[in-house]
């Protein structure tokens, strides 16, 4: 099912805002992020948005994917932020 950004006093786009930069242009994203970095893909669903963790290039092609039809928007996050509001990720992040 993935790791997601569930911040508990903000929103999901509000932490992005603040401890993240986003990404333009999408379509020239990359695997590996940059160094001490994590990519982070906030996704449009129809009732609620997912701020979704590629803590893998597995992950990250997931997000990715031209044939999923949802608005996307990427970010790049330090990864002790990530940490912070996700703690289970770490052990698994590349």
């Amino acid at each position: 099912m993935g790791y997601y950004i569930n911040p508990e006093h903000c929103t999901k786009e509000g932490w992005l805002d603040s401890y993240g930069e986003s990404v333009y242009p999408p379509d020239g994203l990359r695997w590996p992020p940059p160094n001490g970095k994590v990519l982070v893909c906030l996704i449009k669903n129809p009732t609620f948005t997912a701020a979704g963790i590629a803590y893998c290039e597995e992950e990250f092609r997931v997000f990715l994917s031209y044939r999923d039809p949802r608005l996307r928007k990427w970010y790049t996050v330090p990864r002790a932020h990530i940490i912070a509001v996700c703690p289970e990720v770490e052990g698994v992040l590349v």
